[in-house]
């Protein structure tokens, strides 16, 4: 049973360990009252920049794109960090190792079965989705002449080319530029979401 004065969180029988929603309107208990906004979606500012450099028939291109000040619900942690499905032997995050027991009293995650209000999504799930990301990088080399005439070729290039090459953020899921049900009202959703793909690509140019 609860202690006089402290919340539950909407179920009819808290447990030790269970997941606590902060009680907004004070009544000691959690309804639709308790609802608010927790996290935007919608960033301060896109942008990109771009580079190109030659030295001695090296060419480097580098295009970099960032996002930064919009935020993304990880609902995969929903899934993956307490079984909010209640499915025999699916798999879970390495980090619900660190999920309330007797043994260990965590604040971090809450106990097996102890996801709280079928549904709702909380702020624990709501992650900084900032993000820059090198976009494109090539670099290519201009063969010199010198070395072309015995073969009959006028020139010859090689270039390296690659796309979606690193990117640097706080972000825990695969992709932080994600959205997945494709409405204005519900940007930055990410729940089985594919990553964009890393490409690579060789190109050999050659003028006869």
């Amino acid at each position: 049973m609860l202690k006089e004065g402290v919340t539950g969180n909407g179920t009819t029988n808290v447990q030790p360990g269970d997941i606590k929603y902060r009680d907004l309107d004070g009544n000691l208990e959690i309804g639709d009252a308790d609802r608010t906004i927790i996290g935007n979606p919608l960033p301060k500012h896109t942008g990109g920049f771009a580079n190109n450099f030659s030295y001695r028939g090296i060419q480097l291109h580098l295009f970099f794109q960032w996002s930064y000040g919009n935020d993304a619900m990880n609902a995969n942690r929903i899934i993956f960090e307490g079984n909010a499905l209640n499915r025999m032997n699916l798999n879970q995050y390495s980090s619900y190792e660190n999920r309330w027991t007797p043994d260990n009293p965590s604040n971090t995650l809450p106990r097996i079965g102890g996801q709280g209000l079928r549904g709702v999504y909380s702020s624990r799930t709501i992650e900084d989705a900032s993000f820059i990301r090198l976009k494109t990088f090539s670099l290519g080399y201009d063969i010199p002449s010198q070395f072309l005439k015995r073969l009959h070729i006028n020139s010859a290039q090689v270039s390296l080319s690659a796309q979606n090459l690193l990117t640097w953020t706080k972000y825990s899921g695969m992709d932080p530029e994600v959205s997945v049900r494709y409405s204005a009202l519900t940007q930055g959703f990410d729940y089985s979401a594919y990553p964009r793909s890393r490409s690579y690509t060789v190109d050999i140019r050659l003028t006869f």
